[in-house]
């Protein structure tokens, strides 16, 4: 059952803009009242478990659009592909984007301090890891500074979530240069699907404080708005060895989003934030700014025959102060159009095509140790994509071939091809494979770099790094309480990254980045639901990892190794779900990670528990507790210690 019909069933300016607001933290109690004005009709809280009640089969039904940016079910998808609801986000008290991510299977979440992330699908990560395309509301959310996402500063309201669908492994012929090892995409709920109000707040453990307020309304006959701000304030965690990290921060957040139905063929959406962080640096002990805006503007035509055509439009407004290494103004621009069509009634077509433009200043704080040369630089990318879906065989055999060219300023055409197949053997087994070529383009750190005055610099003739990638999949309904998902992989990579010479030791300067890297990964990731009893539901993941990554014979280059080093061999994951009352539920989630041997970081088993009570139909109480079983423990080479939290939450729905 798609998952718009379950839902229907249940019932940025420069930082001087952002100077002239007041705290958010007082404008939410200032609005409150107000609020609760607008609206006397008590406002009842949809139940948390809404879509976790589904069935197993409906489950594997829920339509996703990632692997193919056409809603088709789960069950048939040619990827390996999990989707995250909303209401899973909201029962397990997370309160960030990468703490959410935790949830998915497949995907590797360390954390480094109270907002540092290293975050990626099948290798390579890191803290500026820079192979794995995120998206929200269709939006890119990575930056051509390195390729990577600044996680420090991706946030909504976790409660606006709709569902966050995940693609492990190549998604390039249709979401672009970048989506190399995997494809995150969150959704936002509709306007229509927030009307009433929100009023949220709560603290203890890792927050300082916390507060959170949305209303939604009409707008007109024909559509809906809704307007959100909330302010978050975390607090530092600790230093190996004991001591605190310094490391304390706190961001602020502004939004709306507004759906209008301007014809019965026609609707619009536009939608937008604006942000202000303020962390401290803990290396000067300075106050670093972070701010920025975003506007997105997605216009939808559906045709008679099923057909649709959209034309999407965003604006992103970024900068960036870390007061010891640079500071950074970055503006983007991106239109994309793409027409779905069926040919016959065996073929689906989605073609498409996009501009995309960003100019940015980059002022060096240090040149001795770090700047970017030329200080300045505008690049513009024009791509074109193409995909095909074909019944081989009614309602059995899909293939599915797509491919997508891109321009770009950096090296020029690129072209991004896949080949998938996804064979039915009935309503309850599905077999899959990929062959995908994928390729992540250089940016501002390849070509750009200075590093120690010219020890090491990038290189313009640096070409993009490539990935080959095989896979195979198995998706099964043993039982109608029993599912599993499991993916095999293995990735070839050439043209990696890598240096002209031993950075730590070199026998001549300078050092410059080359594509003399190569290497594979291969893996399995299983992923498997039950359901023993009405009330309880349980999901357990495990990934397996083997990864060799080298320089090319005779290279002098060591540090290139480094990327063995960050992945686990190993990770297993268990959440369970138990309704214990109508009105009380409990998550409780573990993980166990591999030892990261070679740069210290040892296996660490977490316990993370939620449990959320609704005092009345329209308010609940919540307590979550994470990493419970130790202290503090490290999860990533050069990271703070993560500390031990239980914090608490109030949420009234009116």
């Amino acid at each position: 059952m798609p998952i718009s019909r379950v839902r229907a069933k249940k019932k940025r300016t420069k930082n001087a803009t952002l100077s002239g607001l007041p705290p958010i933290s007082i404008l939410l109690w200032a609005l409150a009242p107000n609020a609760f004005a607008l609206n006397s009709e008590p406002m009842l809280v949809a139940r948390v478990d809404d879509l976790a009640n589904l069935s197993l089969e409906s489950l594997m039904n829920i339509d996703v659009v990632s692997v193919s940016k056409r809603s088709e079910p789960l069950q048939q998808s040619a990827a390996a592909v999990f989707v995250l609801n909303g209401s899973e986000i909201i029962r397990s008290g997370v309160k960030s984007i990468p703490e959410a991510l935790r949830l998915i299977p497949g995907l590797q979440v360390a954390r480094l301090d109270s907002h540092t992330y290293a975050i990626t699908a099948r290798g390579f990560n890191s803290t500026v890891a820079d192979k794995l395309e995120v998206l929200m509301d269709g939006r890119s959310l990575y930056t051509p500074l390195y390729s990577g996402v600044f996680w420090d500063v991706q946030d909504t309201l976790m409660d606006d979530i709709e569902r966050i669908e995940v693609i492990r492994g190549p998604g390039a012929a249709l979401w672009g240069a970048n989506a190399v090892n995997g494809v995150v995409n969150i959704v936002t709920k509709s306007a229509a699907n927030t009307q009433g109000g929100l009023q949220q707040f709560g603290g203890g453990g890792e927050f300082a404080g916390f507060a959170a307020w949305r209303y939604g309304g009409k707008a007109g006959e024909y559509g809906h708005y809704r307007v959100y701000a909330k302010t978050t304030h975390y607090t530092a965690q600790e230093r190996p060895g004991a001591g605190d990290a310094n490391d304390a921060r706190n961001h602020d957040q502004l939004g709306f989003r507004t759906d209008l139905l301007l014809s019965d063929r026609d609707s619009l959406t536009l939608q937008g934030d604006l942000y202000k962080a303020r962390t401290h640096n803990q290396i000067n002990n300075k106050e670093e700014s972070i701010s920025g805006h975003n506007v997105i503007a997605r216009w939808k035509h559906r045709y008679e025959d099923s057909a649709d055509t959209e034309v999407q439009f965003f604006y992103d407004q970024s900068s960036r102060d870390d007061t010891s290494t640079f500071m950074e103004d970055r503006n983007i621009f991106d239109l994309e159009i793409k027409h779905r069509f069926a040919v016959g009634e065996r073929q689906n077509f989605v073609l498409g095509g996009g501009y995309h433009t960003t100019d940015d200043n980059i002022e060096s704080l240090n040149p001795a140790v770090l700047q970017f040369l030329p200080a300045k630089r505008k690049d513009e990318t024009v791509d074109i994509f193409a995909q095909d879906q074909i019944e081989l065989i009614e309602s059995k055999l899909h293939l599915t071939l797509g491919v997508k060219y891109e321009n770009n300023d950096y090296t020029g055409d690129e072209f991004q091809p896949s080949a998938r197949f996804s064979y039915i053997v009935n309503d309850r087994n599905t077999v899959w494979g990929a062959v995908s070529r994928a390729v992540r383009i250089p940016n501002r750190l390849d070509h750009t770099i200075d590093i120690f005055g010219g020890v090491l610099v990038g290189d313009e003739n640096f070409t993009s790094e490539e990935v080959v990638a095989y896979e195979l999949g198995y998706r099964t309904i043993l039982t109608p309480v029993l599912s599993a998902d499991a993916a095999i992989f293995y990735n070839e990579y050439g043209n990696l990254r890598s240096f002209t010479d031993n950075f730590l030791n070199p026998q001549s300067v300078p050092v410059r980045f080359v594509n003399d890297g190569a290497g594979r990964t291969q893996g399995l990731e299983l992923t498997v639901r039950w359901e023993p009893l009405p009330e309880v539901k349980v999901l357990a993941s495990y990934v397996y990892q083997d990864m060799d990554v080298a320089a090319k014979f005779g290279s002098r280059d060591v540090n290139i190794a480094q990327n063995n080093e960050n992945d686990p061999n190993n990770q297993f994951d268990i959440r369970i779900d138990w309704d214990v009352s109508s009105d009380w539920s409990v998550q409780t989630r573990a993980r166990w990670v591999d030892a990261l041997d070679d740069v210290g970081v040892k296996a660490y088993s977490a316990l993370d528990m939620t449990s959320i009570w609704r005092i009345a139909p329209n308010i609940e109480l919540s307590l979550v507790g994470t990493n419970l079983l130790d202290p503090q423990h490290a999860e990533f080479s050069g990271g703070n210690e993560i500390s031990r939290s239980v914090h608490g939450q109030f949420t009234w729905h009116f």
